[in-house]
């Protein structure tokens, strides 16, 4: 039997939430996402997202909600090093004609975005 160990307002916490449940080893369930998604404004009135689990884990599973919420699970902070993520620049000349066709005449055009070049940084996890 599933039970209730969390309950967020935005369904993409829970989800975070329900990813770090199941890295500990915890089944768990993620509970009227789509309902949060699809109608925001109804979120709070059924009680907002859901995160279940089973009872059997639900002691263990709300010490790993209290972690994730006092930040035990954060990332250390690249600013140290200096360096920055950000998004390529892979934009072209067709990509913006596109654009601008769809924005002014409703007409979707193809387009074709510039490779990647080389001695662009490309971030893994």
């Amino acid at each position: 039997m599933f039970t209730t160990v969390a309950r967020f307002a935005d369904p993409l916490e829970a989800h975070i939430a329900c990813g770090r449940l199941r890295a500990e080893g915890i089944d768990a369930h993620v509970a009227d996402a789509h309902m949060g998604l699809a109608n925001w404004e109804w979120r709070l009135a059924v009680g907002g997202t859901r995160v279940l689990v089973d009872e059997s884990d639900a002691d263990f599973a709300h010490k790993v909600i209290r972690d994730l919420d006092a930040g035990a699970y954060a990332l250390d902070s690249d600013a140290s090093s200096g360096a920055t993520l950000q998004a390529p620049d892979r934009e072209s000349w067709s990509s913006r004609l596109a654009w601008i066709a769809l924005m002014l005449f409703n007409v979707p055009l193809p387009w074709r975005r510039r490779p990647p070049r080389d001695d662009e940084a490309v971030r893994e996890v």
